[in-house]
């Protein structure tokens, strides 16, 4: 590989600013490993954006280092490019969802990873709605629930940093205030060819890879080069039945559970009488709600859109 082809953005707020721990010891795994490379902090997202939009056009490997959202951000830019350029993943977040399913946990399996250069293609996910540019995904996409807590832990990071820090804590927080404010259920109309699936419901999950939500197992049969995207659509319960869905999905489990529906297709068109908010690996997509009337969000495949670095 020649010299400084290899780009590693290093995003210092990832993990609520808990990867700017990690960042000497990641410049040693990098260094130990003789990885010839240029090391960039990101000083905020417009510059992550650029450095990776310009390094995919010019063919370079771009590695991020943070969480599943910094993932989010380089992938759109990649795929902006119009470049199959090598993306490799280095996990600093708060989840890292995204690097676990990719067998890229720890850190040094990673970092390993990067020396060997070892790629593969895969799957993404592409969100289309209504007069926004596309949106395309690593992990999943999801309405409802995630969108409530993401919102959430953003305000409550603003205010009580250390408490948003304790992830699982904050989760429930989060969950507890979308019932109190009736976040949730959303009424949705889900359509994947002739199947149609609808009523109220508290997540609608689409996803390309199996976890979400810091390791639970939420689409079990997933693969991110199978040429399918994944549903969970779990229906309007109780806040002890969600907790109860929570505990089984973190096996893989909950199928079984009748207030959850899980469903394989190419393609997912969303619609609802309300307005929707829409989150993807850890980002709300920015572009406003989508209303029933004359809208709808489409979750569709794109296969073997992204070279990714492997074990």
């Amino acid at each position: 590989m020649a010299r400084n082809n290899l780009l590693v953005l290093f995003n210092p707020s990832a993990g609520m600013g808990r990867a700017m721990r990690e960042k000497e010891r990641l410049q040693s795994l990098l260094g130990g490993a003789k990885i010839l490379h240029e090391f960039v902090i990101t000083e905020n997202e417009g510059r992550l954006k650029d450095l990776a939009r310009r390094a995919a056009g010019a063919g370079r490997t771009v590695v991020g280092a943070g969480g599943d959202s910094t993932f989010h951000l380089i992938v759109n830019e990649i795929m902006a490019s119009g470049r199959m350029a090598p993306f490799g993943l280095l996990g600093l977040g708060s989840s890292n969802d995204i690097t676990l399913e990719f067998g890229l946990e720890p850190l040094e399996r990673a970092v390993e990873a990067l020396r060997a250069g070892r790629t593969t293609t895969i799957d993404l996910g592409r969100i289309m709605r209504a007069g926004c540019p596309a949106r395309f995904f690593l992990g999943q996409a999801n309405i409802g629930l995630g969108a409530a807590v993401n919102d959430f832990v953003a305000r409550l990071a603003l205010r009580r940093p250390r408490l948003a820090r304790r992830q699982m804590l904050a989760g429930i927080l989060g969950i507890l205030e979308a019932y109190r404010k009736r976040r949730i259920p959303i009424p949705l109309e889900v359509r994947s060819g002739r199947r149609m699936v609808s009523g109220s419901f508290a997540a609608a999950v689409f996803s390309n890879t199996r976890y979400w939500a810091t390791g639970k197992m939420i689409a079990p049969r997933a693969r991110p080069d199978d040429g399918l995207l994944d549903a969970c659509l779990i229906r309007k319960c109780s806040f002890p039945r969600l907790v109860r869905i929570n505990a089984l999905a973190s096996q893989g489990r909950h199928e079984r559970v009748r207030e959850v529906r899980l469903l394989q297709g190419r393609k997912f068109i969303v619609s609802s009488a309300a307005p929707l908010t829409v989150q993807a690996d850890g980002e709300i997509i920015p572009g406003g709600p989508a209303v029933a009337e004359g809208d709808a969000v489409t979750f569709k495949v794109a296969p073997s859109a992204l070279r990714l670095i492997v074990p």
